[in-house]
């Protein structure tokens, strides 16, 4: 009978234990847990518990959670990206969840309908809003080219819809098959207009909130962003105007190829076309100088970097020497040379064109 109240207290604790584990346990969170939270969330659409959502958010928090903390992860690289394309086009914030929706922020990442990167986007949607999309180059892969496409189709849907549930199922099924839910269901109300979209659709904004979801409560299920090569360091980036090989960058730059490639899926055949414009190449920190001697410096593959570089123009004179330049604009010979795509130290009477780095390399 001396043992009963130890045996009491010893149940009393592990009663208490499995109280909390229970609560923790996202299996046996409650909806009304997840309601209460979603409520809390500045979100542009308001959230409406049932059974699908519900669904929608085990899948992330409960059933796919490798999946989960490896998406929380790219989430640090891309969230940053999505915040500040949003802002420019004032945009919600919270709609940087919606390409977890999408593509669980894959770059790479090709439906079944075709449709790629990021935000999901078909060729010709992109082609429209003025992405590239070809054999050679695919922009919808491009993290910052996409996102400004999708905050143009953003803003398209909303001036001709006004409701983000409305706009959100635009974005899935398109801007006609809206439309044409709205006119069977004689009505502008998403819960009338919901059963006439495709059954997709219908799940779409379900999709949006529990991926909002997931970001903002990981941590209440036992849920950590898990590192992987794209987050594992830095990243930077170089601006390349010219034809460039991967290959021979990654290495003489020391990067693997394929990391390199996978740094940069827009790329399709591994290497980058001229583009008057110039491409973004994002390449490991740790490589950034190795890279910017690669593509500044060689024949070929100079490029030059849009925000660093002012063009100054001068006339060249018969009469004059080529090493006063080197005095005058406090630079190298050879950059003169490669500014100018001289074949040799003497170049024609003509105006040469140099640009003064605000940062020297």
């Amino acid at each position: 009978m001396k043992q009963l109240p130890r045996l009491c207290g010893m149940f009393a604790v592990l009663l208490l234990m499995f109280q909390n584990t229970s609560l923790a346990n996202p299996t046996s969170t409650p909806k009304q847990v997840y309601s209460d939270r979603l409520a809390v969330l500045d979100l542009p659409l308001s959230a409406t518990m049932d059974a699908q959502l519900e669904r929608k958010i085990g899948q992330y928090v409960i059933d796919g959670t490798t999946g989960t903390e490896l998406m929380l992860s790219r989430a640090e690289l891309y969230f940053p990206i999505f915040e500040s394309y949003l802002a420019d086009y004032d945009l919600p914030n919270s709609l940087k969840y919606l390409p977890i929706a999408e593509s669980l922020l894959r770059s790479r990442a090709v439906s079944s309908a075709s449709a790629a990167g990021l935000w999901q986007l078909m060729a010709g949607t992109a082609r429209a809003y003025d992405l590239r999309v070809d054999g050679v180059v695919d922009e919808r892969m491009d993290p910052h080219l996409s996102t400004e496409a999708a905050m143009k189709i953003l803003v398209d849907l909303y001036e001709q819809f006004g409701d983000w549930n409305l706009v959100l199922a635009a974005y899935n099924c398109g801007g006609g098959r809206v439309r044409k839910a709205i006119r069977l269901s004689g009505s502008r109300d998403y819960v009338k207009v919901k059963r006439y979209l495709p059954r997709e659709t219908q799940q779409y904004v379900s999709a949006y909130l529990a991926a909002a979801y997931a970001v903002n409560f990981y941590g209440d299920h036992g849920l950590s962003p898990r590192s992987n090569a794209l987050t594992a360091e830095p990243l930077s980036y170089v601006q390349v105007y010219r034809e460039l090989n991967l290959r021979k960058v990654a290495q003489k730059a020391g990067i693997d190829y394929r990391f390199l490639r996978r740094l940069n899926p827009a790329f399709r055949r591994g290497y980058i076309p001229k583009n008057s414009k110039g491409y973004r190449l994002t390449v490991p920190y740790h490589a950034l100088y190795a890279v910017q001697q690669q593509v500044w410096l060689q024949r070929n593959l100079v490029e030059l970097p849009v925000e660093e570089v002012t063009p100054s123009a001068l006339e060249y004179a018969k009469e004059s020497g080529f090493n006063p330049f080197e005095f005058l604009l406090g630079c190298k010979q050879a950059s003169i040379i490669n500014n100018n795509d001289l074949s040799w130290f003497t170049p024609k009477v003509n105006e040469l064109t140099n640009y003064l780095y605000e940062h020297a390399v």
